[in-house]
């Protein structure tokens, strides 16, 4: 037996041993959960699964907002130390995978982190638990193998399809060729990331959470055996430094969203402006700034807002307000010039379309008294990519 085929047999006995081990410490507690395949529908993504597990999918959370929940749970487990045992004190790829899920979904309860520890009390009541087991009505158990296992085992390929190919070689990639694939296929932040060191989709020997490309470079949160904690490393040096992580399935947590830029518009406007840009109408959670001075130059354009697609997923919708800042020349920050409180509506809408391309149209009326300031509609709208397609000028 050849050098390659002795670490492949070792690695899929060290899978099927520490599984066996994971069910046997649940011991009698352990109960199958509710069959996935019951439902009868194929999911886009695992965030449509998790929603109608919900209960109440009308009141779950957003796409967006599961996206940043997720992110921010990986920070926050951050520097938790490794263990491949048990992960009551630490965190396995595994534990690490279903502990964010739980965080996010609200079903871990009185967790605090103490230097590289993490303590977590469950409530049976709280988390919603299937007999007498340690799965969450999301199917997401303790820290452990069986939760990413049945995850693996039930989901993928049978009610999530995996982004692009079912498997990538990726052994030996650098950032480069990771960067170039994770945006072939439409990878988000948040997605999930199973390794193996074959292509035979029975058993899986790594799993960790897409963290994004950060200036350039291709990122995972993950559970490292290899340094021993809970950390965000770049993917090019995780396919360098594992021997058996050889192949790579990406499945989704969300829908890639549209992407639109805004940009101030100083040759269509009559004096100098900026305004402040919210999520909400009482503008609360701000986006950014655009401004049209040569004072704030470096805030003309706001690049790549996203914009969610609804539930029949073909089209994208959101609406922006834009609250006008009183003395957009005199400081560079505006907001302590104050604002005149003028709020303006931006509807955004895109309808898709073939080759990734659809219709973008917008239009800009005031946010009281829905007066309109106009609008446009562009076709054959790239709206995956995204630009700066939305001018917007003093509004007077």
């Amino acid at each position: 037996m050849g050098l390659k085929s002795v670490k492949d047999y070792a690695v899929k006995a060290i899978a099927m041993i520490s599984m066996a081990a994971v069910v046997a410490g649940i011991g009698v507690s352990y109960v199958n959960p509710v069959d996935v395949t019951a439902d009868g529908a194929k999911y886009t993504t695992l965030y449509d699964v998790f929603r109608d597990r919900s209960g109440k999918p009308s009141k779950f959370m957003t796409q967006e907002v599961m996206q940043q929940k997720v992110l921010a749970n990986c920070k926050k487990l951050s520097g938790i130390g490794y263990s491949s045992g048990n992960q009551e004190n630490y965190l396995a790829c595994d534990g690490f995978v279903s502990l964010v899920f739980r965080l996010t979904f609200g079903t871990a309860h009185e967790f605090t982190k103490r230097k590289d520890k993490y303590y977590c009390k469950f409530n049976i009541k709280e988390e919603h638990k299937v007999a007498c087991s340690y799965v969450d009505r999301y199917e997401i158990y303790r820290p452990g193998g069986t939760s990413v296992t049945w995850l693996y085992k039930n989901y993928v390929n049978k009610v999530v399809k995996p982004r692009g190919s079912k498997r990538k070689k990726v052994e030996g990639m650098n950032n480069a060729q990771w960067v170039e694939y994770l945006n072939k296929i439409g990878a988000q932040p948040g997605d999930i990331i199973f390794w193996d060191n074959d292509k035979d989709d029975k058993f899986w020997t790594h799993v960790g959470i897409y963290a994004g490309i950060e200036k350039g470079v291709a990122k995972m949160w993950h559970a490292s055996a290899v340094k021993k904690k809970v950390m965000k490393q770049n993917l090019s040096e995780i396919t360098n430094e594992v021997c058996y992580l050889d192949y790579a399935c990406v499945v989704a947590l969300t829908d890639a969203p549209a992407r639109i830029g805004l940009f101030a518009d100083s040759e269509n406007s009559s004096s100098d402006f900026s305004f402040s840009v919210y999520k909400d109408a009482v503008c609360k959670t701000k986006i950014g700034r655009l401004a049209s001075s040569c004072t704030l130059k470096d805030e003309t354009a706001l690049d790549s807002i996203k914009v969610w697609p609804s539930d029949d997923k073909d089209v994208y919708e959101r609406t922006l307000y834009l609250r006008r800042d009183m003395a957009p020349y005199k400081v560079k920050n505006a907001e302590l010039a104050g604002s005149d409180q003028t709020v303006f509506k931006l509807v955004i809408r895109i309808e898709k379309g073939p080759d990734k391309k659809g219709k973008l149209t917008y239009a800009i009326y005031g946010a009281k008294d829905m007066r309109y300031y106009g609008g446009k509609t562009i076709n054959n709208y790239d709206y995956l990519t995204g630009s700066k397609v939305i001018p917007i000028t003093d509004l007077k």
